[in-house]
């Protein structure tokens, strides 16, 4: 009798048994298939974390950053008067000019009595007035840029004065880059504004790699405080219609249609990334 693998080769005949695959070589076979599919959910996450990390909007940065939000706040506070001027200013103003008319009253040869002086409703609604005028919500887009720029170098300055340090350019154009995206978000066909636009991102991205290479700890810092990330300033970038859908420029209308392939690819990386979630 001569056995061949798992059967007999009784009488010219070859008899197979019933034994299967061992049960040492199982285990291994659902050991490797549990850990394949730990390593795909392991990638899924992975991607999901690089995409949650990396797309870092490159022109606008990421939303509801404290430093923007905080300074168009504060275009919209009501006591925050246009053209550098101070409540206190405004209030020294009126107290002088009604001073004056007293004064010149006195020494004019009227007669005092036939004058009806002004009543504090009338000075209340003049002061009022003048408020309103001066406010900050009344004045034009370049009083607003003004005052924006001097919040954001005032924060970002490494001693007073301070105007030409890499991180308060950096900042000052970011204010910039936010006022002209609103405009041309406005505006589609200003090609005008949208070429600065992309000027003023070149250039921003170009102060803070010198920066990085020039003080990496003030640089790490400085793009924290304005919203981006590393890899939305080091990374190649180009302010085109891809851009300008991906991230949604001009809401969801359609700029570029995607080829077969790049639409397959998305289709997969969102199917794993709902995978993902439902596993999680």
């Amino acid at each position: 009798m001569l056995a061949i693998r798992n059967g007999l080769f009784v009488g010219g005949r070859l008899n197979r048994g019933f034994a299967t695959t061992g049960v040492a070589q199982g285990l291994r076979a659902i050991k490797f298939l549990k850990a394949q599919k730990r390593k795909q959910k392991n990638e899924a996450r992975q991607a999901t974390l690089r995409n949650a990390l990396d797309r870092v909007d490159p022109v606008l940065g990421r939303k509801d950053t404290p430093f923007i939000s905080r300074i168009m706040a504060e275009l919209k506070e009501p006591s925050v008067l246009s053209s550098g001027y101070e409540i206190a200013e405004v209030e020294k103003l009126l107290a002088a000019v009604e001073s004056t008319k007293a004064e010149q009253l006195r020494l004019s040869s009227v007669n005092e009595q036939f004058l009806e002086r002004e009543s504090l409703e009338s000075l209340e609604a003049r002061r009022e007035a003048l408020l309103r005028i001066l406010s900050m919500r009344n004045a034009d887009n370049k009083s607003a840029m003004k005052l924006a720029v001097k919040l954001a170098r005032e924060e970002f300055q490494r001693f007073p004065g301070d105007s030409g340090s890499s991180e308060v350019q950096a900042a000052c154009m970011t204010v910039r880059i936010q006022n002209i995206v609103n405009h041309v978000k406005e505006h589609h066909k200003d090609f005008a504004n949208t070429r600065i636009l992309r000027m003023l991102v070149q250039q921003r991205q170009s102060i803070l790699r010198y920066l990085k290479r020039d003080n990496p700890e003030r640089y790490y810092w400085t793009i924290e405080k304005l919203g981006l990330s590393d890899g939305a300033v080091t990374q190649e970038f180009n302010m085109d219609r891809r851009y300008m859908q991906d991230f949604k420029f001009f809401g969801d209308k359609i700029l570029v249609k995607d080829s077969k392939k790049v639409a397959d690819q998305k289709r997969r990386e969102l199917r794993k990334q709902k995978r993902v979630a439902r596993s999680a």
